[in-house]
């Protein structure tokens, strides 16, 4: 399943399945919230089939799964500038400082180490004011055996609990909100969305 998926195909069709539209649709209005011309990098963009809910924003993503850049390229190139490669400091300093920093499904495939250089590049690569957005699997309290038991599952080897997310992206960020949602997918599923405001 892990290797099918790293498919833009099977990722599409279980991202369907699950009900992922859904979860982005929720993202990007209730959290994402972009303004007309913000400017948005996306980190672990995959296929960028976010895009389907983002309108007149100036987007960049990237990601170091080939077979996703060439799809989003192939969908979503009108809308959208894309590249296949890890994103670092020195990279950052070559972009433009943007309003919106995300990294969707990104937190939980890094360790500690690697978490709190991605907070550090996105302040790196924030204007004044602007934000970074998260979401995450997350572990919780008395969590139903199903989920905890999917989120076991998952391609990610480091879903923590909603303190240790936290507890990372302050080591960066002064301004963090969170926000535990268990709806946005047709399956049981704990999310954690973090806000980081810089």
């Amino acid at each position: 399943m892990r290797y099918l998926l790293d498919s833009p195909l099977f990722y599409r069709l279980f991202y369907n399945i699950v009900g992922g539209g859904k979860a982005h649709a929720l993202f990007v209005s209730n959290y994402l919230r972009p303004r007309e011309g913000d400017k948005i990098l996306d980190v672990g963009c995959g296929p960028a089939d976010i895009l389907k809910f983002l309108t007149g924003v100036i987007y960049t993503g990237f990601d170091i799964n080939a077979q996703y850049i060439k799809s989003a390229k192939e969908n979503y190139s009108k809308v959208g500038n894309f590249f296949c490669s890890n994103i670092d400091m020195n990279i950052i300093e070559t972009l433009p400082l943007f309003d919106l920093i995300m990294a969707n499904g990104v937190m939980h495939h890094l360790n500690d180490r690697e978490a709190v250089d991605l907070f550090k590049l996105a302040f790196a690569g924030l204007k004044k004011g602007g934000r970074m957005l998260t979401i995450d699997g997350c572990y919780t309290k008395n969590q139903h055996r199903l989920i905890r038991f999917i989120l076991s599952k998952d391609r990610g080897k480091f879903v923590r609990n909603r303190e240790e997310y936290v507890n990372l992206a302050s080591k960066v960020f002064s301004g963090v909100k969170t926000e535990l949602r268990d709806d946005m997918l047709n399956i049981p599923y704990n999310h954690l969305i973090i806000e980081c405001t810089k």
